[in-house]
């Protein structure tokens, strides 16, 4: 079920309504178990089996290692938990993969396929979640959840069910069990979110009708639609995920829950460091606190921290999908992590923050802007030999550079920057600043610009087919 169609809008009514007419915490809750699933099932029921595995193993052992001090009891529960989990999300997602890698060594291997997998949406997202939860029991830093509905209602919580962010059960699970009341304040805020997350959903859709043919026949497009196409899914994928993040936390808001910021700006960063600082937050976050941490991080000396942060960020290329592609993705963000770590120790201080000051921060950003976009070459292509080509239109296009001749939508890409820059200051004015009164005037404001940009993105999308979300797909 899709955030920005008429059958979400129609759950979304019916869930408000038995939600906030729901007397006591049991009921609300309840409910919210309810039409979670129920949204969760709306793609295919039979993987509801598999998240509540997820629920029944995590919520169980998490209690149990709450009523044992013993070390070794503890390290073995958590290790039950990890192993139920990895082994779920290896089957759906990387067995068949690792099995093409064997037979690509000349190991014969072919009668071990498990056919066609379906890869059950939002798999990576609600499992990182649930580890996050275990491993924070086993650390003493989080309590057991007594109650099995409530810690299921955590997990299957629906506005960040099936593509984040990854909420942290420390940060979630009391709103939700103690939600902040309906105030047209927080309606009138929580739309807004929903309509720019709308705005920017459209404009991505918009983006993959003009480049999706560039990268389903990249042998017949010009070296300047493919440079092009791979700057415009950069734009792209950020709309996607920032407007499912936006329209998620805009429908949190307004049952009194708010969830957390996933995305501060990233193409605006002045390093790698930063941007992984600004994209994806919850994930790198995690990635950092129950993987990098773990490893070790900066405390064992300079090589074995730049070796964590290659292992780190390879890891997180691979969580995002099988295939060599994604391994090649997260090797090159691990890459520049290490070179800005090395730029850092070198000059003592951040390359933005040098005594070139402003030339060296314009040279920061464009630098960082560049190599980011390049990685999404490898996050879009489908094999690595379609991300060779791509890689030798791009240096045919440096050679010889040139505006591109066959490229439809020109005039929107400009227009989608104007946007992004518009929407992008909109959010920021609304994260940052102080909670405003619960007025009519303050209401109407919040109404127009809601209004605008619920219209502007019906026209975006006029003539567009419904586009799923792209991080559906890890």
């Amino acid at each position: 079920m899709l955030f920005h169609t008429q059958t979400f809008l129609i759950f979304f009514i019916v869930f408000c309504t038995f939600y906030f007419s729901a007397r006591g915490n049991a009921m609300r809750i309840s409910v919210l178990l309810v039409f979670s699933n129920l949204f969760y099932g709306w793609w295919d029921w039979r993987y509801l089996l598999l998240l509540w595995l997820t629920i029944f193993v995590d919520y169980y052992v998490a209690n149990a290692m709450g009523r044992t001090e013993s070390d070794r009891q503890r390290k073995g529960l958590v290790t039950l938990s990890l192993a139920t989990n990895l082994v779920i999300l290896g089957i759906f997602k990387y067995f068949n993969f690792f099995i093409s890698s064997f037979e690509s060594i000349g190991l014969d291997v072919s009668n071990w396929y498990l056919g066609e997998l379906l890869l059950p949406v939002g798999l990576s997202f609600y499992t990182f979640v649930s580890i996050s939860y275990t491993v924070d029991v086993y650390r003493k830093k989080q309590e057991p959840v007594k109650n099995l509905l409530e810690y299921a209602a955590f997990v299957c919580y629906f506005p960040q069910l099936v593509a984040g962010p990854i909420e942290r059960v420390g940060h979630l699970l009391p709103q939700i069990l103690n939600p902040l009341p309906l105030t047209r304040a927080r309606v009138s805020e929580g739309t807004l979110l929903f309509c720019l997350g709308f705005f920017r959903k459209s404009m991505a859709d918009t983006f993959a009708i003009m480049i999706n043919p560039v990268f389903q026949n990249l042998s017949a497009a010009t070296p300047a639609e493919v440079v092009f196409s791979i700057f415009g899914f950069g734009l792209q994928i950020y709309l996607d995920f920032s407007g499912y993040t936006d329209m998620a936390r805009g429908i949190s808001k307004v049952m009194g829950i708010d969830l957390m910021v996933n995305f501060k700006t990233p193409y605006l960063s002045r390093s790698p460091q930063e941007f992984w600082r600004r994209w994806h937050i919850s994930l790198s976050t995690w990635l950092r606190d129950y993987l990098y941490i773990s490893l070790g991080g900066n405390r064992q000396g300079l090589p074995r921290h730049l070796r964590n942060l290659m292992i780190t960020m390879m890891l997180g290329g691979l969580w995002h999908g099988a295939g060599f592609n994604f391994i090649i993705w997260g090797a090159l963000h691990g890459a520049y992590l290490c070179v800005n770590l090395l730029v850092v120790r070198f000059q003592g201080k951040p390359i933005a923050q040098s005594n070139f000051g402003f030339f060296t921060a314009i040279l920061g950003w464009a630098s960082t802007f560049l190599l980011v976009n390049y990685t999404w070459l490898y996050f879009r292509c489908q094999t690595f030999s379609d991300a060779m080509l791509a890689n030798k239109k791009i240096m045919d296009w440096l050679s010889d550079p040139a505006l591109p001749t066959v490229f439809p939508g020109v005039v929107i890409i400009v227009l989608v920057i104007i946007g992004i820059d518009v929407s992008v200051r909109i959010n920021e004015y609304y994260s940052n600043r102080v909670q405003f009164k619960d007025s009519n005037t303050i209401a109407i404001v919040y109404g127009t610009v809601s209004g605008f940009l619920f219209i502007a993105g019906l026209v975006f999308l006029l003539g567009v087919p419904t586009q799923q979300f792209i991080y559906f797909q890890f």
